[in-house]
């Protein structure tokens, strides 16, 4: 480390400050709870279905991007990021700046990616109308767009590319432009996670009866997206260290820290409804709480739904439509699954003891839980 003399001190302690540590415990502990949730969302998928969707595989690479942002953040580090440049060597300087950039790809990713898994798993789950459908993946193409440009805007802001760590000499954009171009992606990235946040609870708590377990289960998965959206919102007031280039090694800490805790709060979010086979399997069936005894209890008509939810409760329960049985086991498991009974070909089937019953009064068999 260089030596800063005490009269270039801005403050008392200054050449001492170090955030370096706080940025790895914050970052390691969130990446490790991640991870820990994707193997025990994967785990279930095991339970259940006995394979994997594209849904869970995004899961999956969410958590690989998260894990790969991490090693870069130690990296650098390990070279002096987190603290102030000033009191760094030049080399472990420019070492720090270049791993924060490697790094930032993987970072930006790892919390779009994971909101791609969660509109699967709501379009599988709420299964809504053909609109609505269409109007979430046209968001979430534009979304994707705005973050591969993002990405992109990172390396090619500097001519050559060197320039930003100090490596050589060139010219760049204005620091103005990237500030202005992440403000924009964080604040659809807030609005994005609000969505898919909303529009689950809104379902959940205006068209199905469910049990308080299962209730509290599905409130604290829809709590991390509510998180995640206001951490993206308050990650925007954070970009203005993106200003600081003179010191950017101290400045970025809270980019990098609220950026691991949004994609991390995204991918927590999506594995906990698709938990309860698991939880089943280790706790036993009661561990959520029993479901409803009668189908019109259960009856949905989810926001953009072909169907009208009056219409869907005074219809009897049809367990042996083939496709209807079909759809739940593509659909796998999921908490909030068992409360979305209806008559229609885009329902789900009763979990348990019920479904099992009614399974075999039509001469067929299958497996109790969530279908």
């Amino acid at each position: 480390m260089s030596k800063v003399p005490d009269s270039v001190e801005p403050y008392p302690g200054w050449a001492q400050e170090n955030k370096g540590p706080r940025i790895l415990a914050v970052t390691g502990t969130m990446t490790a709870l991640g991870f820990l949730f994707v193997v025990a969302r994967i785990s279930s998928r095991m339970i259940s279905i006995k394979r994997l969707g594209i849904d869970d595989y995004l899961v999956v690479v969410s958590t690989l991007l998260s894990i790969l942002n991490l090693a870069f953040i130690a990296v650098a580090i390990s070279y002096g990021a987190g603290r102030h440049i000033a009191t760094l060597p030049p080399q472990d300087g420019r070492h720090a700046i270049f791993y924060m950039l490697v790094g930032s790809p993987p970072g930006i990713l790892s919390f779009v990616v994971p909101k791609f898994a969660v509109v699967i798993l709501l379009a599988k789950i709420l299964d809504p109308g053909r609109r609505h459908k269409m109007f979430m993946w046209i968001i979430s193409a534009v979304y994707s767009l705005m973050s591969v440009g993002i990405v992109v805007a990172v390396w090619v802001q500097c001519t050559p590319v060197a320039v930003q760590w100090h490596g050589a000499k060139g010219t760049c954009w204005s620091p103005i432009i990237i500030s202005t171009a992440t403000l924009v992606h964080g604040i659809c990235s807030a609005l994005f996670d609000l969505y898919l946040a909303v529009y689950p609870t809104i379902v959940m708590v205006t068209t199905f009866v469910i049990h308080w377990k299962k209730k509290v289960a599905l409130s604290t998965a829809l709590g991390f997206g509510y998180c995640a959206a206001a951490i993206a919102a308050y990650k925007c007031y954070t970009l203005r260290s993106i200003l600081m280039l003179d010191d950017y090694t101290y400045a970025i800490e809270s980019i990098v820290i609220w950026t691991s805790i949004e994609g991390n709060c995204v991918i927590i979010g999506a594995c906990i409804p698709t938990l309860y086979p698991l939880l089943n399997k280790v706790f036993g069936a009661t561990v959520l709480g029993a479901a409803p005894e009668t189908a019109e209890q259960g009856a949905i008509a989810t926001i953009g739904s072909r169907h009208k939810g009056k219409q869907q409760a005074k219809a009897p329960l049809d367990v042996s439509r083939p496709d209807t049985v079909q759809r739940g086991r593509e659909s796998g498991a999921y908490m909030i699954s068992e409360e979305l009974l209806a008559r229609t070909d885009t329902a789900e089937q009763w979990a348990g003891e019920t479904v099992a019953q009614l399974l075999q009064q039509q001469g067929r068999q299958e497996e109790p839980g969530w279908v």
